[in-house]
């Protein structure tokens, strides 16, 4: 029996890690409807305690994919996440565990940040291999844990995912783009 792969285990591992253990709530979307109500939720006052939205989905440069990409309601370009989530993200940092997700011009990801409120957006440029990304991923979240969610404290997420891991990061085209 196939599997689908998950980044469960590795949030479950995170959560375990003391002293920074990292909550999360994880949900699994088979549609487009479960999407929206899930962004929805997170955007809530009462999921404050959850800044970070990680959306781990297959992606390109022009949308994730939500359950089966063979149906277009189920892509979600960054035009659709933004107007989702205007004005709605202070405090908080959007990373998108996709393929080539943040494949865009950095005017394009400035304007995501402004619209949003968002701290930050990380992502990959290119195509990713999911167990190095995975791997990579704990690093990241181990700098969001240590460091605060404000601008400064996201420049300081950068340079500890560049000192310890730009090896991996320059391979797998890592952005992070912090709000100005």
């Amino acid at each position: 029996m196939d599997k689908p792969m998950s980044v469960r285990p590795a949030l479950d591992l995170l959560s375990q890690w003391q002293p920074y253990a990292i909550p999360f709530v994880h949900r699994d979307v088979i549609t487009r409807a479960e999407f929206n109500a899930y962004i929805e939720k997170w955007c809530q006052q009462s999921s404050s305690r959850f800044p970070i939205l990680y959306l781990a989905f297959h992606g390109d440069s022009t949308s994730i994919q939500v359950g089966d990409a063979r149906r277009s309601e189920n892509c979600v370009s960054l035009d659709e996440l933004e107007d989702m989530l205007f004005g709605r993200c202070a405090r908080r940092i959007i990373h998108l565990g996709s393929c080539g997700s943040v494949d865009v011009n950095g005017n394009r990801l400035n304007r995501f940040l402004r619209n949003t409120g968002a701290l930050a957006i990380f992502g990959y440029r290119g195509y990713i291999d999911w167990l190095e990304s995975m791997a990579f991923e704990l690093t990241i979240f181990a700098a969001m844990q240590m460091n605060t969610l404000t601008r400064s404290g996201v420049r300081a997420m950068k340079r500890q995912i560049e000192r310890s891991s730009g090896a991996m990061a320059k391979r797998l085209d890592f952005r992070a783009v912090v709000a100005r």
